[in-house]
């Protein structure tokens, strides 16, 4: 009580008393501190109960009005600084005299590095303080002190952000005993020591600290801190902060213990729902989508968001060696041997779990380790049988992917589509470019050597790119899409469509009309065609009631299945993409087809997707210098039997089979080739788009599986009675349209349905990267 009306006698007697100068004061005020710890040598009462708060803010006032008024460091500051105030303040704070004295340390210091706008840290009696200071945050878990301790370090790391040249003054190398060799030169000594040895980074140490604290405001505020640090483009931090902290260590192993807290199955869809961010607090009180484990995924997938966003903004060399060990030490020792396990259900769960980490990862450096977890580093042309050797978690997904457990396959199946979607080369290289690098699947065979210029066009994005031997504009490319046409080429393109689509039924006709007017809005600046509409074609006859059992090889090798030979491919004066575009709309024979007679599947709905997605595959592919011809024959290697890859050969058995498996695996295995499809290399694009071209014996491309799928789904359909109607009624029920109700055969159904989407969108997708005359096109905003 007595302590209480001093204090308030006192500062009655200031306020009465006349103003001195602010150096008197600011002396006053410090000598007052002093005399307290003279009187008071064995107090232990709480610093709360004493003046020394009050004497402390004074002090800080003073400072700030100086400022203020000269605009400049005053003679305050300068006593501050040669009377080494803030060396006996970090004593006081770190002996914790009296009680609470640490805290009114950790405030007036960091009430002075925020307010104080005249740059003070380089002066060796304040960093060296600063210095000290930041060794003692951290030392204690959950301490009473953590959020002055943690706005302290705030501050020191937003002071050090807006001037990075200041964190070599807290990279001190501690001093060592005589006779004991340094074990590495210092790279970031103190100003004012003069030893040599390992540099301390002990900001960086106190943060980690701080990031294991039990309450989540201080973890976050130290993570917000460490990512300021990481972000500065000093060299010398980032080397320090790599080989001499515990940095990669910490959060790597962090991740483990969160994942470990998972539990040990989990359903695909669930984990695929979960959208965690760090920093964002999870509530489950008004989740209605709540699955058990569902808290232990949000913290797991949020750190490593934390740590991908960190990686992100890092230092390049820092964000290296995260990455690495992000890698090293949690998806090779924890996440490999999950997938690699015999167990179905454990390693469904591991799969869309490594789905789903992909998917969240953007940062560069993460994302090239995660890939070479995946694939491995090899670049090599695949070969059969060899996978297994090549990368053990590669081949064992692939397998997977065509496993007898649907789920698993759908799960393997997205896991190739999220790697297909993610901006990194080395994921279409190593599955699918490196067998297609010597055109092994081309037959020279049968190449037209009256056209050598015929043989070489390719897709081209590049504005300006040069053909090694161009084509004439009017003649028909046999081997690639030729999309350097020119305007009057266009121009006939599009009435050769409106003359071939003429010969085809109503919802064909409205798919090709809508091809020719997209393709004169986009890209053709010509008047509306003259020229007289063909003749009708007779309308193929009907295949065998009866089919034997060779009657699909009887179907493949007649002239309706030939993209030569047909209305779509005859006039040989029509534009290469309308015969390209043309044999996947044609595929499937009118009297299998459903869409026309239910509104809102038509052909065009594809288009504005396909221009969409191939847009961004552009964009992301820019930088990868892939080529905008394809390789001349004459260059390739002949010695060499053709082998499509392990994925592209599981991918087209899963095709194949299309009729006969489940309506979501059928849309997994689509979805993953369009995605191929989509991809502007000039030699992927010609052995999935282009069926003009000859294939080597015993080669399979997708439009040859395509076509042989169609045929057989148009001899199986006449097996089923009424087969026109209830092929309607499924799609009808697929799109929400009628009540669900039992169909016989509708797994064969529900193929057909995709089987007739997926070509035309391939025909979409084939039309625009037709026109994808630059690559500037597309990049455009």
């Amino acid at each position: 009580m007595f302590n209480k009306f001093a204090s308030i006698l006192q500062h009655a007697v200031e306020a009465l008393a006349p103003n001195l100068p602010l150096q008197e004061d600011f002396v006053y005020h410090w000598k007052a501190i002093t005399k307290y710890y003279i009187d008071n040598t064995d107090d232990k009462r709480p610093v709360d109960q004493t003046n020394i708060p009050s004497h402390l803010e004074q002090m800080l006032e003073i400072l700030i009005q100086e400022e203020e008024e000269r605009g400049e460091a005053g003679p305050c500051m300068e006593y501050l600084m040669q009377h080494k105030l803030l060396e006996t303040l970090h004593t006081l704070g770190r002996a914790d005299c009296p009680p609470g004295m640490k805290q009114e340390v950790l405030v007036f210091f960091t009430k002075l590095l925020g307010k104080i706008q005249q740059p003070i840290l380089p002066h060796v009696n304040v960093h060296r303080p600063v210095h000290r200071l930041i060794r003692v945050c951290g030392e204690v878990q959950a301490a009473p002190t953590e959020n002055e301790e943690i706005q302290f370090l705030c501050t020191l790391c937003a002071k050090l952000k807006d001037n990075p040249y200041l964190v070599n003054f807290f990279l001190q190398a501690p001093p060592r005993s005589e006779g004991t060799p340094s074990s590495s030169p210092s790279k970031g000594p103190d100003a004012s020591s003069g030893h040599e040895g390992t540099p301390e980074y002990n900001i960086i140490d106190s943060l980690l600290s701080l990031t294991q604290s039990p309450d989540s405001r201080i973890a976050v505020k130290s993570c917000e801190g460490l990512m300021l640090l990481v972000s500065l483009p000093e060299q010398t931090a980032a080397d320090c902060a790599v080989k001499h902290t515990r940095l990669c260590e910490v959060l790597t192993d962090r991740l483990s213990l969160l994942h470990r807290a998972l539990p040990a199955t989990m359903e695909p869809i669930d984990i695929e729902s979960v959208e965690a961010k760090w920093g964002l607090d999870f509530s489950d009180k008004d989740d209605v989508n709540q699955f058990p484990g569902k808290r232990q995924l949000t913290s797991f997938l949020s750190w490593l968001d934390y740590c991908d966003q960190l990686i992100k903004e890092s230092h390049k060399t820092i964000g290296a060696a995260l990455a690495f060990a992000v890698k090293e030490r949690f998806f090779v020792p924890v996440f490999e041997p999950q997938i690699m396990q015999a167990s179905e259900v454990g390693a469904l769960t591991a799969t869309a779990l490594l789905t789903q980490c992909l998917k969240m990862v953007t940062s560069e450096h993460l994302l090239h380790e995660l890939v070479l977890f995946c694939l491995g580093e090899c670049r090599d042309m695949e070969m059969p049988g060899d996978a297994a050797r090549r990368h053990k978690l590669r081949h064992r997904v692939i397998e997977r992917c065509d496993h007898l457990s649907d789920e698993l396959s759908l799960v393997s199946l997205r896991l190739f589509e999220v790697l297909l979607q993610k901006p990194h080369e080395h994921v279409t290289h190593s599955l699918i470019l490196a067998n297609l690098e010597e055109r092994g699947y081309y037959d020279i065979s049968k190449m037209d050597v009256s056209q050598p210029g015929s043989h070489d066009n390719s897709l081209n994005v590049s504005k300006s790119s040069d053909l090694e031997n161009p084509a004439p504009s009017d003649s028909v490319n046999h081997e690639g899409l030729g999309v350097n046409q020119s305007t009057d080429l266009d121009s006939e393109t599009g009435n050769q469509g409106n003359q071939d689509v003429s010969e085809t039924s109503q919802q064909d006709s409205q798919d090709a009309n809508q091809l020719s007017r997209h393709d004169e809005q986009e890209h053709v600046a010509n008047g509306p065609s003259t020229s007289p509409p063909t003749t009708p074609l007779p309308v193929t006859p009907t295949p065998p009631t009866t089919p034997k059992d060779d009657d699909i090889e009887d179907w493949l090798n007649e002239e309706k299945w030939s993209p030569q030979k047909d209305s779509p491919m005859k006039d040989k004066d029509g534009s290469p993409v309308h015969k390209v575009v043309n044999s996947f709309l044609f595929l499937v024979p009118d009297e299998i087809k459903s869409s026309s007679q239910v509104e809102g599947t038509g052909y065009d709905m594809y288009l504005r997707d396909a221009h969409r997605q191939f847009r961004e595959c552009c964009i992301s592919s820019v930088s990868w210098d892939w080529p905008s011809v394809v390789k001349p024959l004459a260059k390739c290697r002949t010695d060499i039997h053709f082998y499509e890859g392990s994925l592209l050969k599981v991918l087209f058995d899963k095709l194949s089979r299309v009729l006969d498996q489940p309506y979501d695996v059928n849309l997994q295995v689509t979805s993953v080739l369009s995605k191929l499809a989509l991809l502007p290399h000039p030699h992927l694009h010609e052995y999935m788009l282009d069926p003009c071209i000859p294939l080597t014996p015993g080669v399979r491309s997708l439009h040859s599986v395509l076509k042989r799928v169609a045929a057989d789904l148009m001899l199986r359909a006449q097996r089923i009675p009424d087969f026109n109607r209830k092929l309607v009624l499924v799609r009808q029920q697929l799109m929400g349209m009628a009540p669900p109700e039992n169909v016989d055969h509708r797994t064969l159904l529900e193929g057909a349905i995709v089987l007739e989407e997926f070509c035309k969108e391939l025909a979409a997708i084939a039309f625009v990267k037709h026109h994808a005359t630059s690559s500037q096109h597309f990049l455009q905003t």
